[in-house]
């Protein structure tokens, strides 16, 4: 069984992620100001360059077996090769890809070296894997979250050779989140999304957990109990309609509930 995003004692496990993203917070602001969902790529594509990707691939998962033109319509932020683009879509290879069943399963981030180990890979399924090396696609780590409607969402980088620690994964979980949410405000997905009222405490909550303390770190800081303190993140990721931790912060640093 693959590993579930956004469980009830999920958040941040290092406050060394937020000190990476100390260095992307000038492309954080630039992010939120974009225009364009290709001017939001182009600043991912230097994030990503750092950890060996050189493509990135965003969007909604659509329901099993509609049109690849249908599919197409789906993805929000796309620099993925233009042929496999094609042969992907029109091939029908979405229904059958291994990384999609574990987005639809709502895994925690993976590398697509894992694959095997978190779900059964149809022979299918293990040649649209193969296929991808022919693009330059031969290592690559896909983030599921989800829309504002709970819709599955799968972001993916990927290059010949990645590199990346467990800290880089965290980080990239966040700047994946941040910029699917501004992408979709221009689209459209979330674009009269009325304001988010959080509480002082579910504010505080969320702060610290921004910072990279757990559950029980947060109840000691702010005297209160560990019950106490994960009720207040559950009710905070239903407010902004997210599934885990890292999506919450992203949204709320993004909407400025939060600073």
């Amino acid at each position: 069984m693959p590993k579930k995003a956004g469980s009830s004692t999920s958040v941040i496990v290092s406050g060394s992620w937020r000190r990476r993203l100390s260095e992307t917070s000038v492309a954080l602001d630039e992010m939120r100001k974009c225009s364009s969902p290709q001017g939001i790529c182009n600043l991912l594509l230097g994030y990503i360059g750092r950890f060996g990707a050189t493509n990135l691939l965003a969007g909604v998962i659509p329901p099993p077996f509609v049109s690849g033109r249908e599919q197409l319509a789906h993805v929000v932020l796309a620099a993925w090769p233009e042929e496999w683009t094609a042969r992907y879509f029109s091939n029908g290879y979405l229904a059958r890809d291994p990384t999609i069943q574990l987005v639809r399963q709502a895994s925690a981030p993976f590398h697509w070296s894992e694959v095997g180990e978190l779900c059964k890979v149809c022979p299918a399924g293990r040649r649209i894997m193969d296929e991808a090396k022919e693009f330059r696609l031969g290592q690559g780590l896909t983030i599921p979250f989800s829309t504002l409607e709970r819709n599955p969402v799968g972001f993916s980088i990927a290059g010949e050779k990645l590199n990346s620690d467990p800290c880089d994964r965290l980080a990239l979980q966040f700047v994946m989140a941040y910029a699917f949410g501004c992408a979709s405000a221009l689209v459209g997905e979330g674009k009269y999304r009325k304001s988010v009222h959080l509480s002082p405490r579910q504010r505080d909550v969320l702060r610290w957990a921004s910072e990279g303390l757990t559950v029980d770190e947060i109840a000691q800081r702010l005297n209160i109990s560990s019950n106490t303190a994960d009720s207040h993140l559950r009710a905070v990721r239903e407010r902004l309609r997210v599934s885990s931790t890292i999506h919450a912060v992203a949204e709320a640093l993004r909407l400025g509930v939060i600073s």
